[in-house]
């Protein structure tokens, strides 16, 4: 899977087309206009074995008479254990994700190494799973994201920091060996399918996650994925998932693609 993953990330340095983020900033801009929208997050979907509802909420637009808007967002990712038949199926595992944080989208891309700066984050982000005693995982986070753009190729970059629990307390005092410091998310677009693939080093392990998209109706694509080490429950153990379905369309994968 690692392997795989660095082969993907080499070919994402595709060919610049300036339209791409004028499309995407009047799309993103649209959606903030709308009362009552939940906002498109991490992605929601559904698999054979596991699904995922993400979303976001504007809580403040232009904030303090500033560019920046805050946002609550959500993430809700369920494992199904579908084919334990003599547990009657069971959930194996829910993780919960909530977050707050400020975003900034630049009125014009600031050029850094030949990619285009368009927006950033900063905030609070706590994920845990629900469970009691020797099966509970939870942790705390600020963190910062960054959002560059490269033609067809979207990067996502993110550092963050675990907020510190007091030693009694602590469910998972070395998850940030496993689930790192910080994730690179890119997502690059062909004319009709997208790859997705996200990268968490951590100091044990890289987690890592190749997923790809292709249209199926108005809003929903067909969508596989892979991914190795990406469980909460199960942070310190291998841990390869691959599943089939659908997911929705966001901002990203519904442009058109550029002449």
């Amino acid at each position: 899977m690692i392997k795989i993953s660095v082969l993907v990330l080499l070919s994402l340095m595709g060919t610049c087309f300036s339209q791409t983020y004028e499309q995407m900033k009047s799309e993103y801009e649209s959606l903030l206009d709308k009362k009552f929208i939940l906002l498109p997050h991490r992605g929601t979907y559904i698999l054979e074995a596991e699904f995922q509802v993400s979303f976001l909420i504007l809580t403040n637009k232009n904030i303090f008479n500033t560019k920046f808007n805050t946002f609550i967002g959500y993430t809700h990712q369920s494992f199904w254990q579908v084919y334990n038949e003599d547990w009657s199926r069971p959930f194996r595992e829910t993780n919960y994700m909530p977050e707050f944080f400020a975003r900034y989208v630049l009125d014009r891309p600031m050029d850094i190494l030949g990619t285009d700066l368009v927006a950033y984050d900063f905030g609070f982000v706590h994920q845990s799973n629900g469970q009691v005693q020797e099966l509970s995982r939870s942790w705390n986070r600020i963190f910062f994201r960054a959002a560059i753009l490269s033609g067809r190729t979207m990067f996502n970059i993110s550092l963050w920091h675990r907020l510190k629990e007091s030693d009694g307390l602590d469910e998972n005092p070395k998850i940030h060996r496993y689930n790192g410091y910080g994730e690179i998310d890119i997502k690059y677009r062909f004319e009709r399918e997208n790859v997705h693939l996200r990268l968490i080093p951590g100091t044990k392990r890289l987690s890592s996650e190749l997923s790809v998209s292709t249209p199926w109706k108005e809003g929903l694509r067909f969508y596989a994925k892979i991914s190795y080490g990406l469980s909460l429950q199960d942070y310190d153990h291998e841990n390869r998932k691959i599943g089939l379905g659908v997911i929705l369309s966001d901002p990203f994968s519904s442009l058109v693609t550029p002449e």
